[in-house]
């Protein structure tokens, strides 16, 4: 079977959120664009794009989907030529978005926002991660917010997602985040693991998988950590909302849905039909995934996926939890949405 390249993450932010594990074999043919896949058969129904070229971080969040799809080679009813990308910073995703080198992006929320309001012409098609936000601490310790006074506690990624996510509940629980504990920051999640699986961090504010992946490489340390708080359930205490995050989804390049609006929606049904997969087939998944990413194994991918909570909503129907994440974001960091709410025509419409 092929790799695609995997590498290191960001992003969460994401993040969302979103993090890595390591380069592929896979993912290093995914990114040579005479490894990628080419249609046998045409397909008159749709008006087929010549090449569509797609991005994801690298990891198991949003991308898991994708690698399905992938591996089915089922947007070739679509597209002539599908390429597949990871993408490694904020700055390179941002870069070929801008710069028209892809077609559809999976992006944490914000960034398309960001990227709308700053001219860029695309629509978010869909949001599929709800929320993947954990706090780390020592197994057994149970951990309150007024516990954190006096704590150490390391945060990826500086003035992005996660780390305002967590500010605004330290807020919302009356703590300062200048005077009540001490926050260390670092440049991606896989520094934060280090550290912890090292035992020279206790507390921290991971996504997943890297939340998953630390307690289990710490446990082969000697170091017994657990998940003590879900970020989204604090987020439903916080603002009486449901305990989800739209976190991250698909962007797409408006000249992909004006001239061939027959294959987003393709990419739509294929990426609520690979969810599903995930979901019904976990120990299916686990493999098909585990074959995309070195060092994971199976059966720890397919006691992940639980945890990712993925769900695909349109944009339109994401929209009013959309708006609602990024007012909050704004009030701490107005240009993190790129300093105004994105109008109507951000969000996808068939």
């Amino acid at each position: 079977m092929k790799k695609w390249p995997i590498v290191s993450l960001l992003i969460v932010c994401l993040t969302v959120v979103l993090t890595a594990c390591g380069n592929t074999e896979k993912a290093k043919q995914a990114q040579e664009p005479e490894k990628s896949v080419q249609a046998t058969t045409e397909q008159p129904s749709v008006s087929k794009v010549e090449k569509m070229t797609i991005q994801a971080p690298a990891g198991i969040s949003i991308a898991a989907p994708l690698y399905k799809m992938i591996d089915d080679k089922s947007l070739l009813e679509g597209a002539e030529d599908v390429e597949f990308l990871t993408w490694n910073t904020p700055d390179e995703l941002r870069a070929r978005i801008s710069g028209g080198q892809v077609q559809v992006s999976a992006v944490p929320t914000y960034v398309g926002a960001n990227l709308y309001n700053k001219g860029v012409d695309i629509q978010l098609v869909n949001t599929l991660i709800w929320g993947i936000l954990y706090f780390i601490g020592p197994e057994g310790e149970a951990i309150s917010w007024e516990d954190l006074k006096g704590k150490t506690v390391h945060v990826p990624f500086k003035g992005d997602m996660p780390a305002l996510v967590f500010q605004y509940l330290l807020q919302k629980n009356g703590l300062d985040i200048e005077k009540d504990l001490t926050v260390e920051y670092t440049a991606t999640p896989q520094e934060v693991v280090q550290l912890l699986a090292a035992g020279k961090a206790q507390y921290a504010v991971l996504p997943e998988h890297t939340a998953s992946l630390v307690i289990a490489k710490a446990k082969k340390e000697g170091i017994a950590l657990q998940k003590s708080m879900s970020l989204q359930e604090e987020w439903a205490a916080a603002t009486g909302k449901a305990p989800r995050i739209p976190q991250a989804g698909l962007v797409v390049d408006k000249a992909l849905i004006q001239e061939h609006p027959e294959t987003v929606a393709l990419l739509q049904a294929k990426i609520e039909e690979s969810i599903q997969f995930l979901k019904d087939n976990p120990e299916a998944a686990g493999e098909l995934l585990a074959s995309y990413q070195e060092g994971l194994d199976p059966t720890f991918i397919a006691g992940l996926l639980p945890y990712l909570n993925i769900e695909f909503v349109t944009a339109q129907e994401a929209k009013e939890e959309l708006e609602f994440f990024f007012e909050q974001l704004a009030s701490l960091s107005p240009d993190i949405i790129g300093g105004q709410l994105p109008d109507d025509d951000f969000y996808y419409e068939p």
